[in-house]
């Protein structure tokens, strides 16, 4: 079983595909320390603010994937250890450099860095899933003015203050994780932006949008993975009898059909462990 993931991956979903090219030799952190992590967390986190950015328990192969805005499935050709081993990254930014840049291409030139990463981009026919509408049409509500708060990477809000909630964001859905049992909740969300969330569950799939809708939807998804090989760990929520994604999508007039399609890969040529620092 992967680690629960706790991360907040509100800043990272708009970093595209596009920004796994090489960055320009002065988008660079102007200090930035990468320690191994001990081992004691509870999950991924990251907090970034304009000229700050701080990652805690990431391995590096979650690393590569918030850099290039890719998933799981798209990175080939890696070590084991870099899904392994864990680190914690503390960078600041000359000026007032904003979360996108330094999630992508600031992160990007860090981990060519101190990794001495290289790689480069193939596009494969890989399994995909196509999004589509049931017969009957889509069982979702419209996301109506002031259910959700907009929200702007380049200028992301303060943390909320303690005891308070975090406010839903329009457009970035909260992905949970208990045991095998999984949850996508949020609103303002198109059939787009619910396609790629779901490309980062276990089905270890591209989902494309087929569902030709246009508009944005309150959506609340619930269901159970598959149970991996080996024991439980202890004090974890398995409900072997939850509905498969598959089932939670159509009771909401969604399906996933299985197709085939291009799909862009990192491959990685060059990766190296980082010195302490």
């Amino acid at each position: 079983m992967q680690p629960k993931l706790a991360l907040v991956l509100v800043a990272s979903a708009a970093v595209a595909l596009a920004q796994t090219q090489s960055p320009a030799p002065h988008s660079t952190f102007e200090v930035a320390s990468v320690k191994l992590n001990p081992g004691g967390g509870s999950g991924a986190h990251v907090q970034a603010l304009p000229g700050r950015l701080l990652m805690d328990n990431f391995s590096l192969r979650l690393l590569i994937q918030f850099a290039h805005g890719v998933k799981d499935f798209q990175i080939s050709g890696d070590p084991p250890w870099i899904g392994s081993d864990h680190y914690d990254i503390q960078a600041k930014a000359e000026g007032n450099a904003s979360v996108k840049q330094m999630e992508g291409p600031m992160l990007q030139a860090l981990l060519a860095d101190r990794f001495q990463l290289t790689l480069h981009r193939e596009t494969r026919q890989l399994p995909v899933y196509e999004l589509t509408v049931v017969k009957g049409g889509v069982k979702l509500q419209l996301t109506r003015q002031g259910d959700c708060t907009p929200y702007s990477v380049d200028s992301p809000p303060p943390p909320p203050t303690a005891g308070a909630s975090r406010p839903i964001f329009c457009g970035y859905p909260r992905m949970g994780s208990d045991g095998l049992n999984r949850t996508l909740e949020g609103a303002g969300v198109s059939m787009a932006v619910l396609a790629a969330n779901l490309s980062r569950s276990e089905l270890h799939r591209k989902i494309l949008d087929r569902t030709g809708l246009t508009g944005t939807f309150d959506v609340y998804l619930k269901w159970t993975i598959d149970s991996p090989a080996g024991p439980a760990s202890p004090g974890i929520s398995d409900d072997p009898t939850g509905p498969s994604v598959f089932t939670a999508l159509q009771e909401l007039g969604l399906k996933l059909e299985s197709a085939k399609g291009p799909v862009e890969v990192l491959v990685i040529d060059r990766v190296e462990k980082p010195s302490a620092n």
